[in-house]
């Protein structure tokens, strides 16, 4: 775990103070998924264990919250006490009287009590979909974002200290990081795992890029891509031109002052999310990586070019490394085209030298074709992809170059 100053946006001291105020504030936290809103309010619940106050903290996730189950009290009548509330935004998914109900107890203003909640959604988006949101005038509102470049490359550059040769890597990591605290957070376990697949006696170094892109991007990035999707689906983004707007960032960086009125919403939509950075006076996908996830979902067609040895070999360990994610005929299979990046293979060729039956049948191969590439959707294109070549056979299309992003 990093230094607790990566997630300290806004300053943690300063948000324990105004809970400890006299008479005591409401604050809201707010990030999307995976920033680490859970984590911060759980280091400012030992921030304020061990502040001395004497003030009773309860932590309440509105996850863990059954039906029909009340608001909590005060732990004595007319006492000053602190709630965190996380994950509030769930409350928009309970029944109409339970939502109401927590709702009022967030909204009514309580001087002895002080609030903080954690949210994926800020507070004015949530007014506007339900009650939930809606009179919380009075809470100062406050955004967890990106981690900027200097504080990205402090934490990789300190993760990379443990593996002699790394440090070449450090500057290619923090870009495709994008400075989220999830993919930053978990560098160290990168690097050790990615050493633990090379053979014993290698240094990791420069030469090692790919298959450390390849693992970041498969291992750690999809959970964290599904998730962001997974909110860009929920956002109502057919009523937003959120989706539209994500497309335009796929082609280009988008300057400042070339943002329409109708585009602002969505792009501050999508920066509270954490899909988007600042880069200069232009916003840009925060990581290259989410680019590629991206660009299926979106079905913008992204810069097909043959790779390199190096990219093939990094190929070849992560399909080893997750060997136990594909049956043997799908591992043989890709294995086939690995060997021949780019060539056209015929029907004839794959029942001959990969099921050893010559005179199958094509439905064979069509079918074997059909699951292997619904396997390498998993990876979400950093395995490559396989192409139908109409009349001929199939084609094996490798991930881009790291040096072509």
């Amino acid at each position: 775990m990093h230094s607790l100053s990566i997630f300290a946006r806004p300053p943690q001291q300063r948000m324990v103070q105004n809970l400890r105020a006299d008479p005591a504030l409401s604050l809201s936290l707010v990030g999307g998924p995976l920033m680490g809103k859970s984590l911060f309010l759980a280091h400012v619940a030992e921030a304020l264990a061990a502040d001395g106050g004497g003030r009773p903290v309860v932590q309440i996730d509105c996850m863990r919250v059954r039906a029909g189950e009340r608001p909590p009290v005060a732990p004595a009548a007319g006492g000053e006490w602190i709630v965190l509330l996380d994950h509030v935004d769930e409350i928009a998914r309970w029944r109409d009287e339970d939502r109401r109900v927590w709702a009022d107890w967030i909204t009514q203003p309580q001087p002895e009590r002080g609030l903080l909640l954690a949210s994926r959604r800020p507070l004015y988006e949530m007014a506007a979909d339900s009650a939930a949101g809606a009179a919380i005038p009075y809470v100062q509102q406050s955004f967890l974002g990106l981690i900027d470049a200097d504080e990205s490359m402090r934490v990789v550059g300190a993760a990379t200290l443990a593996h002699p040769g790394s440090e070449s890597l450090t500057v290619s990591v923090v870009e495709w990081c994008g400075g989220h605290p999830f993919l930053l957070d978990r560098v160290s376990e990168l690097l050790a795992d990615v050493v633990g697949m090379l053979p014993p006696g290698q240094t990791i170094g420069a030469l090692h890029a790919p298959l450390l892109r390849l693992r970041l991007a498969a291992a750690y990035g999809w959970p964290l891509f599904d998730r962001q999707w997974q909110a860009v689906v929920g956002s109502g983004a057919q009523e937003k031109p959120i989706v539209a707007v994500l497309r335009l960032l796929l082609c280009r960086p988008l300057r400042f002052d070339e943002l329409s009125p109708l585009q602002v919403a969505p792009m501050n939509w999508l920066l509270v999310q954490g899909l988007v950075g600042i880069d200069g006076h232009s916003y840009r996908i925060f990581s290259p990586l989410f680019q590629e996830y991206l660009a299926p979902k979106l079905q913008v067609d992204p810069p097909v070019s043959t790779t390199g040895v190096a990219d093939q070999d990094a190929v070849h360990a992560l399909v080893k490394r997750e060997s136990h994610r594909f049956t043997p005929q799908e591992k043989s299979l890709l294995l086939y085209f690995l060997e021949r990046p780019g060539v056209i293979v015929s029907v004839d060729e794959l029942l001959a030298e990969v099921w050893r039956r010559p005179d199958g049948s094509s439905r064979r191969v069509q079918e074997g074709i059909r699951r292997l590439r619904r396997r390498l959707a998993e990876f979400n294109g950093v395995m490559g992809a396989i192409d139908n070549e109409w009349g001929q056979g199939y084609r094996y299309v490798p991930v881009k170059r790291l040096d072509e992003n």
